[in-house]
């Protein structure tokens, strides 16, 4: 069965001929999508429903889906949500997708994206990065289901859920003693620096640039300075507090001479420290040793929190987080995205005097609050998300699937000359052009060829690979992901890379 796509294509709305893959409702059989040349360019399957008893299913081979009737259905969707819809999407960062073409989508499964026009993508996006265990996860969805069958939210005392999520956050974080349900990473970190400011009675806060701890006036400084504002604080958007830029203090990740100096100097006025201790907002920036022993012993002996923002790489890296793997212990942790398999379910959890301010029964009186903070499906899903990948041990498969892309992209890029380099931490990758070497701080990432990696993303997207074609982001992995997609992706940017 094998399918020549140039002439079982799609026109997008950039006019190019796309390869037009093969309906899927899951991935539980790798299909291939060969072009005349042979190399795979998707990855889809055949459902029961699509086989006859004389298909040969064979995994280097696809099937051709009939949706002539669906290819007009996007533009005008798109266009409709521009009408409506700053952007026409939800957020600046999601609106960057129409930099490939204009794309709507209708469902998804496993690894695959599906679009309302039918087309079909493997999806290294994943929603910036929530989902873990693949889209439509089984068990994590029934365990959802049932939740709503119960009831979605009663909004007074407290549910089995969220005992049973709340323990299972203190057993496996090395820093959590106590636990606050909210609903995005935004939340957390937010609620994470009211009570270090209440613990305190300071308004300060120290951040590192290149990191990304939500969209607030707290913190929202100095993520993606231009290079003649690096080293000062940068506002990252209009209409931001001046009083909150102003207390917010900016250093360079892995300088632990800075942040020694910066927290001594300011021992007075003070509230925290925040950080992603990997931070993946700008790639991947692994931690220096000594940085993070150096920020824990500072911030100890001046009695400032440690706030670490594990929104992207809490139980996607570990089950213990990047404090586990690094043994640096802080006093607030902020978890999101892969607790719940892409619901709605965010937490800041650490030490006990410091949560025990927000009980609304102390002379503190911390207001920790949110109608729809701890709602149920949400903790169902975290509940069966975290028990999954702890029985299955999902990270150590997708660090060796994680490593497998990064040494293949990295070949390639050495075979075709081509400028660059491979970046990422276990279930986490990117190709990051026009630079090279291990990137330490913000200022190795500056400097990024953004519009051979548009380029890149573009070829990508042609050829049934998704991924924000933001060139700062990232690739990520679940564990719907296997050898298919990887020789899939490979074959794709060994063909993409070589025309760049």
């Amino acid at each position: 069965m094998q399918l020549e796509w140039e002439n079982w294509g799609w026109i997008g709305s950039d006019g190019r001929n796309h390869p037009l893959l093969a309906s899927t409702r899951s991935l539980q059989t790798g299909i291939g999508l060969r072009g005349r040349n042979g190399a795979v360019v998707g990855v889809g399957t055949v459902t029961d429903s699509d086989r006859t008893e004389s298909d040969e299913i064979n995994p280097a081979e696809g099937v051709k889906g009939d949706f002539s009737t669906n290819t007009n259905r996007m533009e005008p969707i798109v266009d409709r949500a521009r009408e409506i819809i700053p952007g026409g999407a939800q957020t600046g960062l999601r609106a960057q997708a129409y930099d490939t073409g204009d794309v709507a989508f209708e469902s998804a499964s496993g690894a695959t994206l599906t679009t309302v026009a039918g087309e079909q993508y493997t999806d290294y996006h994943l929603g910036f990065g929530p989902i873990i265990l693949g889209h439509a996860h089984e068990d994590v969805d029934a365990a959802a289901r049932a939740a709503i069958d119960d009831g979605v939210l009663y909004g007074a005392g407290t549910t089995p859920l969220e005992v049973e999520v709340a323990e299972r956050l203190v057993d496996l974080v090395p820093s959590v003693e106590m636990v606050n349900f909210c609903n995005s990473g935004s939340e957390a970190t937010y609620h994470a620096i009211r009570l270090a400011r209440a613990a305190t009675g300071n308004e300060k806060v120290l951040k590192f640039e290149g990191c990304y701890h939500g969209w607030h006036d707290y913190v929202d400084v100095s993520v993606y300075p231009p290079a003649d504002r690096v080293g000062e604080r940068y506002p990252e958007s209009d209409g931001m507090l001046p009083a909150a830029v102003e207390n917010t203090l900016v250093a360079p990740f892995n300088d632990p001479d800075a942040v020694e100096g910066i927290v001594r100097d300011h021992s007075d006025d003070l509230a925290a420290v925040i950080l992603e201790p990997v931070p993946h907002s700008v790639g991947c920036l692994h931690p220096r040793t000594e940085f993070l022993e150096t920020l824990r012993e500072v911030t100890e002996v001046h009695g400032v929190p440690l706030i670490f923002d594990e929104v992207i790489s809490g139980f996607r890296h570990s089950p213990h987080g990047v404090q586990g793997e690094v043994n640096v212990t802080p006093d607030l942790t902020c978890v999101a995205k892969a607790l719940g398999n892409g619901y709605p379910v965010a937490a800041v959890g650490g030490r006990s005097d410091l949560l025990a301010q927000a009980g609304g029964d102390n002379e503190s009186g911390v207001v920790i609050s949110g109608t729809y903070s701890g709602s149920l499906p949400g903790l169902a899903a975290a509940r069966e998300t975290i028990d999954t990948i702890v029985a299955e041990d999902v990270q150590a498969s997708l660090t060796d699937l994680g490593d497998r892309y990064r040494d293949g992209l990295a070949d390639l890029l050495e075979d075709h000359g081509v400028d660059g380099r491979v970046v990422g931490h276990r279930s986490i990758f990117s190709v990051q052009f026009g630079v090279r070497g291990e990137p330490r701080t913000y200022e190795d990432v500056l400097g990024l060829d953004e519009e051979r990696f548009h380029a890149f993303a573009a070829g990508m997207r042609e050829r049934g690979h998704f991924f924000t074609p933001n060139p700062y982001k990232r690739h990520h992995l679940s564990a719907a992901h296997d050898e298919a997609h990887l020789e899939s992706y490979l074959e794709a940017a060994d063909t993409v890379l070589a025309e760049l």
